[in-house]
């Protein structure tokens, strides 16, 4: 049954950012793994290179290893408190414990990797331009995909981006842990707006606002350190530009802090 109420996400600062765009190419090769055609093929491959690109400009291991660290502490001050589960806490230790040593033990994937095999280069150096990737600009990738059943494709890019699992593990722990950290409170934005400020003391990473499909609109969020705001908007025809509903709109809200 399809859920009667639609998450948006809004990240409050750039490891955020970069987290939830990880996560969601992460997805989408994974996805795209699971086809059999050419062309989820080229899906898969054309999210390895998007991933591997935001990966070796941030040199994000380090700031992902970062905030394992601080979500392990945050929790671990939980200990003292009465109504938390021990049991339950120390297995949620204990798996930020494992996700960090695989991380630490992990040759995130570099440029060189990526230069030695000449295959992905040449794959990576055609995908910036549009449409570079066509057969005859790439004729032994198209050689790969025509001789290849879906099965051996599925195993190249399973081994190329092996690498990056331990990556993709750790992100997959930090955002969830983030998700859970807080309750939806239910919220009414009057005449499509609303606003709150924020807690300067304990920075919110991540806005999470659910919206009733009935309600048939979607939010627009701005937002820093000490406040953010969202219009609700609405947009029956995608040829016409959105406009602020001018109705109250209520929507769940949580403010994710860890």
């Amino acid at each position: 049954m399809e859920p009667s109420q639609v998450y948006y996400e809004t990240p409050l600062n750039e490891r955020m950012r970069t987290m939830l765009r990880l996560e969601h190419m992460f997805s989408q090769i994974e996805h795209s793994m699971e086809g059999t055609t050419h062309w989820d093929t080229r899906y898969a491959m054309a999210a390895f290179f998007e991933t591997f690109s935001v990966i070796a400009r941030n040199e994000f291991k380090s700031e992902l290893l970062q905030e394992l660290d601080r979500h392990f502490s945050s929790l671990g001050r939980l200990a003292e408190m009465p109504h938390v589960d021990p049991s339950a806490l120390n297995r949620v230790l204990d798996d930020i414990g494992t996700s960090r040593e695989a991380l630490l033990r992990s040759e995130v994937i570099s440029q060189q990797v990526i230069r030695q095999n000449d295959f992905l280069n040449a794959i990576q150096q055609r995908s910036s331009i549009p449409g570079g990737t066509c057969n005859f600009d790439l004729p032994a990738m198209h050689f790969w995909l025509e001789h290849n059943d879906p099965t051996l494709r599925r195993d190249y890019i399973a081994d190329w981006w092996k690498p990056l699992r331990p990556l993709r593990d750790a992100i997959q722990l930090a955002l969830r842990l983030l998700r859970q950290s807080a309750d939806p409170t239910t919220e009414t934005a009057e005449d499509g707006y609303y606003q709150m400020d924020l807690d300067k003391s304990t920075p919110t990473q991540l806005i999470r606002i659910g919206v009733n499909r009935s309600a048939n609109v979607f939010p627009e969020v701005s937002g820093g350190r000490h406040r953010f705001s969202v219009r609700f908007l609405e947009q029956p025809n995608p040829n016409s530009r959105a406009a602020q509903a001018r109705r109250d709109v209520p929507f769940a809200l949580a403010r994710c802090v860890i």
